[in-house]
């Protein structure tokens, strides 16, 4: 994360520091109580997308802007912070990409 993020509110939440977007959103599925049918039926995704989300199946995503979408909306249910979510996933997207 750049400092110019950091600037704009992207912050990683201090328990995120080394773990990746899927991860996070898992977790905080898992902390809500919430299976991945129900955070499929509640972001407009199919469970397969949910599971490839929170395992960073790149290759079994739809396409980036999608994904950054469905991952927002993933955030927003769950209480992590959607700018974060999105910064970061765009990185592992790039990465993943290169």
């Amino acid at each position: 994360m750049t400092e110019s993020d950091a600037a704009d509110g992207a912050q990683r939440p201090a328990w995120a520091i080394s773990i990746q977007v899927g991860e996070a959103l898992w977790r905080g599925r898992l902390r809500v109580g919430l299976s991945l049918d129900d955070v499929a039926g509640q972001i407009g995704a199919d469970r397969e997308t949910v599971d490839a989300l929170e395992r960073s199946d790149f290759a079994r995503l739809p396409s980036r802007d999608t994904s950054i979408a469905l991952a927002r909306a993933y955030a927003q249910l769950v209480g992590l912070s959607k700018k974060w979510v999105t910064a970061a996933l765009d990185k592992e997207l790039l990465r993943h990409n290169e």
